[in-house]
């Protein structure tokens, strides 16, 4: 009614199934605009297929300068998004939906849908849409900042993209870390379980268990510390890069590249696949083990803070595979991403 266009409007309440047809949208320069608007509740943060939508959705409108695209309606409170919360892990997810102007809608969600008030929310809405569509800019592909070139001379292909590879051996290091870390949590976690057993053996009760628990989060807290920085600087790294990828690996699928550009690119790529099928294993084998911890700390009011810290940096591991994944199902769909073809 406002801009007298159609709006095509997806909505599915229990899964997520329109990426696909977004991501051609946003993959051909956004032939028409596309939004992403998440209903934001914490539920729909517990969702790990929402989590990747949100994720894959902001990397390629950043990548086209377009970021003002998501959308997000904050529906049912999330005091990440409203409240300092000092001392509590910081979710990647909400981080990037707090960059965003979203729309406050905690309130609104218990109008009747036919009241003047609902109707009025709903209009402000549409007019902010418009808005966005009326001032959103040409699709301007990003690349990540350089520093190697004058305005008289910017850079080629193979200058772009190494400013990206730069950054995977940084990123491989920390993973090797991480992994490090989270073993010896788990084996501390294990030898924990092992003295609670022979406290229990030995008529110990539950004044045993308290114990035990005690002296597990004593030798957590150097091992929890690290995990929390590492776990953070796994997911910046890769979303730094993210942007720049996704441009990468669209210019290279689109462009007429000469023979040593595709060669370039070709062994990026390779790197790139390699890099999320390592990664792809370690990341189901942390879910089991975030899972796992997460019933510990129901029992332990001293252990139950560290292992939500824990559990944060391990959900920052499983999101940055969905980053990895995407530029590897982008890879896949140029002419580059078959090592075969030489």
């Amino acid at each position: 009614m406002i801009t007298g266009e159609p709006l095509e409007i997806f909505l599915d309440k229990r899964s997520i199934e329109w990426g696909d047809a977004w991501r051609a949208r946003l993959d051909s320069a956004l032939t028409g605009t596309t939004f992403l608007i998440p209903v934001v509740t914490p539920k729909f943060l517990k969702s790990q297929e929402c989590r990747r939508e949100v994720i894959k959705f902001a990397g390629h409108a950043a990548s086209l300068g377009l970021e003002e695209l998501l959308l997000p309606i904050h529906y049912v409170n999330v005091p990440q998004l409203t409240q300092e919360t000092d001392g509590q892990p910081v979710d990647e997810v909400v981080e990037l939906i707090s960059k965003r102007q979203w729309v406050d809608w905690r309130e609104l969600r218990l109008e009747d849908e036919d009241s003047p008030v609902y109707r009025q929310a709903v209009h402000k809405l549409a007019l902010k849409i418009a808005d966005v569509l009326e001032a959103a800019p040409p699709a301007t592909p990003v690349v990540p900042p350089q520093q190697s070139w004058t305005a008289e001379e910017p850079p080629g292909f193979i200058e772009v993209m190494a400013e990206a590879e730069a950054a995977l051996p940084a990123w491989l290091n920390i993973v090797e870390k991480f992994a490090s870390v989270i073993t010896l949590i788990g084996m501390e976690t294990s030898w924990a379980g092992e003295e609670m057993t022979k406290s229990d053996d030995q008529g110990g009760g539950f004044a045993g268990r308290m114990d035990v628990a005690e002296q597990l989060a004593g030798r957590l807290a150097e091992p929890v510390e690290q995990v929390e920085t590492l776990g953070s600087q796994y997911w910046s790294t890769l979303a730094s890069i993210d942007p720049g990828v996704i441009g990468f690996i669209r210019h290279a699928g689109e462009s007429d590249l000469t023979p040593e550009d595709r060669q370039a690119a070709r062994d990026f790529f390779k790197e790139i696949k390699q890099l999320a099928a390592v990664t792809k294993d370690t990341t189901s084998q942390l879910q089991g083990f975030s899972d796992s911890i997460g019933g510990a700390a129901r029992g332990s009011s001293r252990l139950r803070p560290q292992f939500r810290t824990i559990q944060a940096a391990v959900q920052k591991v499983i999101d940055s595979q969905t980053v990895l994944d995407e530029w590897n199902r982008m890879i896949e769909e140029t002419d580059l991403g078959d090592d075969d073809q030489r």
